[in-house]
């Protein structure tokens, strides 16, 4: 079983494009809506996955590999490395 994590905000063009697909792929996924705490959940993240400070949304992350956000999901989809990140 895959386990997707995403990290959004309400209303975010990006974080519904990224949800859309993971629904398209009929890939269940975890959302952490980070908007009442969003500073401190980009801090954690930057932290835990040791990038650089992290301020966008969505934030992806597929069986603990860091994905990054939107742009970079659809990158890893298209080249079908996608695949390869899922069990």
């Amino acid at each position: 079983m895959n386990e997707i994590e995403i990290y959004t905000i309400k209303n975010c063009p990006y974080c519904i494009k990224a949800k859309k697909l993971f629904s398209m792929l009929k890939l269940e996924f975890v959302e952490h809506n980070i908007e009442d705490n969003y500073e401190i959940a980009c801090s954690q993240l930057s932290q835990k996955y040791n990038k650089p400070k992290i301020s966008t949304v969505p934030q992806i992350i597929i069986n603990n590999h860091y994905v990054g956000g939107y742009d970079d999901l659809e990158k890893i989809y298209k080249s079908d490395e996608l695949k390869n990140i899922l069990n």
